[in-house]
């Protein structure tokens, strides 16, 4: 057992064994590449992803993770990315996505959504599976994945005043996101739009270029936004989803069995990411009330205002430009939700 050449066939062998290890460990290199920062629920997702992945291949399957638009600076660039195939994987809210994809804009009509539940299921609905398979034959590259809220329920922040009535908001620059439906909805409120990369938002408000901006509450407090902004508005006007883009060919390009793991993954991302505003907004309303802020929740009376002034107006708006076959499918996908829950909530009862 000690002769020289035993020894040297053994360690050639066990360098031949690593050699094989090691290409596997590289079989396929996942790189994750969003604008989020690393306290952010997607973020927290992606590493949930990467965790689940690895360890589900053995390491044939390795997940890099750039947050902060390291790879890409806003959500647009990094949905072209996934096209190039330079990144495989992307969260995007509906701006960035709105310039490939126009009509996926109907899911930020405001006051279309009544509460999580309903949201939550119309992310599992007819009206997903057709938008999937409509953003994959119009890139040819972009595969929906998967969604989770991000960041809870978009409301109005501030910097010099509160906003109790659409009144209140007349020549307020306000940002919104690269969204012409957002746009227009801040121009019915009498507002002045103006769209600006999230990366560069916190100098925005420090050299008063707006003074606004239409947000959920730990978006602001991760980015530190309320170091300027002093006043919420708790409207709930828009459900923020997050859509998780992976590029088609890559994931084509996986045999069956590690497709299934990054499917698997996709779950566990988005459940972990989905949940999490629910818990880390307690935090982060306290966070911005001990700089000063202040929370305002309309009555109903004023949250009618709201919904009076652009939820009809943006429906036709929507419609005028791109027909009605997607606000129809959104909403018989809404009332299919509410239908459900209503029925899971009766045999709760009985």
């Amino acid at each position: 057992m000690n002769s020289p050449v035993l020894r040297a066939t053994i360690a050639g062998a066990l360098l031949t064994l690593g050699a094989t290890g090691a290409a596997v460990a590289q079989d396929f290199t996942i790189k994750i590449g969003h604008i989020a920062s690393t306290d952010d629920e997607d973020h927290k997702g992606a590493l949930v992803f990467k965790d689940f992945v690895e360890a589900q291949t053995n390491g044939r399957v390795a997940v890099e993770i750039y947050p902060g638009g390291q790879l890409c600076s806003n959500f647009r660039q990094c949905m072209e990315a996934v096209q190039l195939g330079t990144i495989e994987i992307t969260g995007t809210t509906v701006g960035g996505a709105a310039n490939i994809f126009p009509e996926i804009q109907v899911t930020d009509i405001p006051y279309m959504f009544p509460n999580d539940r309903v949201a939550e299921k119309v992310m599992r609905s007819k009206f997903m599976e057709e938008l999937r398979a409509e953003v994959l034959k119009k890139t040819g590259s972009l595969r929906l994945m998967g969604l989770n809220n991000t960041g809870g329920w978009r409301d109005f922040f501030t910097i010099e005043k509160p906003i109790r009535t659409p009144a209140d908001l007349a020549g307020v620059k306000v940002r919104t996101i690269e969204s012409p439906l957002q746009v227009e909805m801040v121009k019915l409120l009498g507002g002045s739009p103006t769209p600006i990369p999230w990366q560069e938002l916190y100098t925005s408000f420090a050299t008063g270029v707006v003074v606004g901006t239409k947000n959920g509450i730990t978006d602001i407090v991760n980015m530190k936004f309320h170091d300027f902004l002093r006043y919420v508005t708790l409207d709930h006007h828009a459900y923020m989803f997050l859509f998780w883009w992976m590029n088609n060919d890559f994931l084509k390009s996986m045999p069956a069995d590690l497709q299934k793991v990054v499917l698997d993954g996709f779950h566990h991302m988005t459940s972990v990411a989905n949940n999490d505003p629910k818990f880390t907004q307690l935090s982060a309303y306290e966070a911005f009330k001990k700089r000063g802020g202040k929370v305002y929740v309309p009555t109903p009376e004023e949250k009618a205002m709201f919904v009076s002034k652009v939820n009809q107006p943006l429906k036709k708006w929507f419609t005028d430009k791109y027909g009605d076959h997607w606000l129809t499918l959104l909403e018989d996908s809404i009332k299919q939700a509410e239908a459900e829950i209503a029925a899971e909530d009766a045999a709760i009862l009985k």
